[in-house]
Order: C-alpha cells, then structure tokens, then sequence
C-alpha cells in the first residue's frame, strides 16, 4: 500500500472510531481533546506519534507493506487516545488466525 494511502486510511479509521477527532488539513494529524496524533514516512516506515504535552510521546512504526496494519494502528491509537482522557479502551472482537490444519496420524 503506498504511504499516503496508508496515512489516509489510519487516519480514516481514527476518525470512525473517535468522530470528535480533529483531522488537520495537512492530513498527516488529527487533535484529540489535548492530544494530537500524527504520522510521518521514517526511512521506509510510517512512524505515528501520540503526544499529549506532558511525558514521553508514544511511537510505534508500521511498515505500510502490511495493508492490515494501518486498521490495526488506529485501534491502537484510538485505544491509547481514550486511556489518555480517562476512557476505556473500545472493545473489539478478538480476531484468531490459525495456520493450516494438520492431519492426524491414525
């Protein structure tokens, strides 16, 4: 996926979760109550960042190779977004992945 598609859809998903949060015109950031979450191309990953103006900001890099990944980000983000103001995490349904099935010796 390419990196501004990738940005895009985070930030689309971000903005599904959290309707209240502010994407800027630049596309590349969003405001969230005090928090602003944004997303920058490091080498050939995408890096987003939640700052909140106190402490440590929170980084996690993602390599928009892995299209699933940009869904995966926001949950992460908006999850971190909602502990930040006093909420809870939204609950999503736990996804299982299994790998081939084996057949059994007999």
């Amino acid at each position: 996926m390419e990196p501004d598609i990738y940005i895009d859809t985070f930030f689309g998903c971000l903005n599904e979760q959290l309707p209240q949060a502010k994407i800027r015109p630049d596309r590349k950031s969003a405001a969230y109550k005090n928090l602003v979450v944004s997303a920058a191309m490091v080498d050939e990953l995408l890096e987003i960042q939640l700052k909140n103006g106190s402490g440590e900001p929170i980084r996690r890099q993602y390599d928009p190779s892995k299209a699933r990944s940009s869904e995966q980000a926001a949950n992460y983000f908006v999850d971190e977004l909602r502990r930040a103001t006093g909420q809870e995490p939204i609950l999503r349904p736990q996804l299982r992945h299994f790998g081939p099935r084996r057949q059994q010796k007999v």
